[in-house]
């Protein structure tokens, strides 16, 4: 992944051969993208997102699709996430056993894996 200033407050991000803009040239100009937070909570909810699909798939259950609504809980000092609620929309009718099984493969998403699991962040200066 690599990250380049565009113009003023505007990044790209690039990698393998996909490239994302967000932020703001200038004070006058309009807001491109997402920002870095709604990217990080878009992140978790796709990546949930496929591995029910995965589920989903593999079990061999019929579904109209999937929808999640994510919610996140602000906090102060520092800024950041303090939690998410993520609601699950399947629409097909599952068992009891298919609900839970649903559950534990949304359980499994790596990016839910990683923030659950803190992980260590290093900023160094070239």
């Amino acid at each position: 992944m690599k990250i380049t200033q565009v113009a003023g407050h505007q990044f790209k991000a690039e990698y393998k051969g996909v490239e994302l803009v967000s932020g703001k040239a200038n004070n006058n100009s309009p807001y491109v993208g997402m920002s870095p937070g709604a990217l990080m909570v878009a992140a978790l909810g796709m990546c949930t997102a496929m591995h029910i699909e995965g589920y989903l798939s593999k079990e061999g259950i019929e579904y109209d699709g999937i929808e999640i609504d994510v919610k996140n809980r602000y906090e102060r000092n520092p800024p950041r996430a303090g939690g998410f609620v993520l609601m699950v929309n399947v629409k097909s009718e599952l068992t009891d056993e298919q609900r839970k099984g649903l559950l534990e493969e949304a359980g499994r998403c790596y990016v839910g894996n990683t923030m659950r699991g803190g992980p260590e962040i290093t900023v160094n200066l070239q």
